[in-house]
């Protein structure tokens, strides 16, 4: 038989270091709750979440604070539509008809004296569907309603389906840009730049047999045509997910384009549905009759589209940069200040109206870029009780003279105007204060004050409208 040892003595790590049992005396406190001097203390109302505010260091995504913290978005914009002009004339790309297509839009972009006016009711007009008509009518009924909670929501529940089924055809171009994106981060593999083409042509296909899912014929086929088109494209992002090309932006991609997915709806209910919950709780027959044709009217006639000329040439003009590798390259940075001004239009960040005004007039270049935040009293240090105020920026930029910044508040038909301008033209705005006040006059409105003041540098829109970093800031509440 083998020996076998006896270990007698067990093998330890010396370098083990042995706990040591803590000395706890039972009548000793272990804290005391009056000593606040350890606890973490909270932020302070004023202060934002900075980490959630940045710019990504390739620069590809700016986050929306810092736009409105950028004073180029109130100063260089429009300035950078008339450089492009300048640019595209002396610099010929490579292809003639290009170059003729690239001044013929900036041209577009550019207004006379006596198209401002009707620029910016176009420009208003588009920038909201729930006005007018209909929603006059459903504001009317909810402050009559403002007790029943029910009411409120079933108003909610009816304007959320009036929006689905009026952006449907956005929700379709906004995939299809998506896939665009997917293209450039996926085009070096073939298989992947086919299935996109291949899945892109069906998209369109889809749209085009269904108009943007307006006109359904047989729901239950349409419905089982978009359940394919959905796995097909579900399928795809598993496959792409798999690849070495996948990285974080296309995940981003893949999540937008699932959710705008979500979006659409083969049902021609929704609204029918929603109107009829909402008719169920009105009493009065005059008003479910005016109620009934104010929608059927809306629906009749809203297409939703936007006549204006500015932002029409404005949309094309990107796009045609972005398709054309030779226009690329004229003057990105320009671009880029254009889309981050595009992005302080109205949105769930920025509520502000916006409007863009380029001018020539004879050999003078002039613009102007106005927001205005209807609510203004957010605005306000100290708001007079239950008032209502509109807050309005407007920067103008005129050439060889400088830049101006006029900032007003209307409360009622009081205003309060505040007029910056560069140093030299200081002392003749001041001088002409009651020549300003005649001029406002007869438009019914009374300037209350007029501050006169020098512009030192741009602001960002942050600085005039304080209110809106408040909306970064979470749930104010105490727990």
């Amino acid at each position: 038989m083998a020996d076998i040892n006896r270990s007698i003595t067990p093998v330890n790590n010396k370098n083990i270091m042995q706990p040591t049992k803590e000395y706890r005396n039972s009548e000793q406190v272990p804290f005391d709750f009056r000593d606040a001097s350890k606890v973490k203390q909270t932020t302070a109302e004023s202060s934002l979440s900075g980490q959630h505010n940045v710019i990504r260091e390739d620069g590809s995504t700016a986050g929306f604070f810092e736009i409105l913290h950028d004073p180029d978005v109130s100063s260089a914009f429009l300035k950078n539509i008339f450089l492009l002009r300048e640019i595209v004339g002396i610099l010929p790309l490579n292809n003639s008809a290009q170059t003729e297509e690239m001044k013929a839009l900036l041209d577009k972009l550019v207004l006379t004296p006596e198209e401002i006016a009707g620029e910016m009711m176009k420009q208003e007009d588009i920038s909201t569907i729930f006005k007018g008509g209909i929603f006059d009518m459903l504001r009317d009924l909810t402050i009559e309603n403002s007790s029943n909670q029910d009411f409120s929501t079933a108003v909610t529940n009816l304007l959320k389906a009036i929006n689905n089924e009026s952006s449907k055809s956005s929700i379709f171009e906004s995939v299809e840009a998506n896939f665009e994106s997917l293209k450039g981060n996926l085009g070096l593999s073939s298989s992947f730049s086919e299935k996109i083409d291949d899945l892109c042509k069906k998209i369109a296909d889809f749209r085009a047999s269904t108009n943007n899912l307006m006109n359904i014929q047989d729901e239950k086929s349409i419905t089982a045509q978009f359940a394919k088109l959905k796995s097909e494209i579900f399928s795809f992002f598993k496959d792409a997910e798999s690849s070495v090309l996948y990285n974080g932006d296309i995940s981003k991609t893949f999540s937008l384009i699932t959710y705008n997915l979500s979006r659409l709806s083969v049902s021609t209910d929704a609204v029918p549905e929603a109107f009829t919950k909402l008719l169920e709780m009105i009493d009065d027959g005059d008003k479910k009759e005016n109620l009934t044709n104010a929608l059927l009217k809306f629906l009749d006639d809203n297409k939703h589209v936007s006549s204006s000329k500015t932002m029409n040439a404005l949309t094309e003009l990107l796009k045609a940069q972005s398709e054309n590798p030779d226009m690329k390259m004229i003057n990105s940075d320009s671009m880029e200040k254009i889309i981050h001004s595009l992005l302080s239009s109205p949105c769930n960040f920025t509520p502000l109206l916006h409007f863009v005004v380029p001018v020539e007039y004879e050999d003078i270049q002039a613009s102007a870029e106005i927001w205005v935040n209807p609510d203004g009293e957010d605005d306000v240090s100290d708001p007079k009780k239950d008032s209502r105020y509109t807050h309005i920026l407007a920067v103008f930029d005129i050439q060889d003279i400088g830049n101006f910044e006029v900032e007003l508040f209307v409360e009622d038909k009081n205003i309060d105007l505040t007029v910056l301008c560069p140093q030299e033209h200081t002392e003749f705005f001041k001088k002409s204060v009651s020549d300003i006040r005649n001029g406002v006059k007869d438009s019914g409105y009374k300037l209350k004050s007029i501050n006169v003041d020098e512009m030192k540098e741009p602001r960002s829109l942050i600085e005039v409208f304080k209110s809106l970093p408040l909306r970064r800031q979470g749930v104010n509440v105490t727990v």
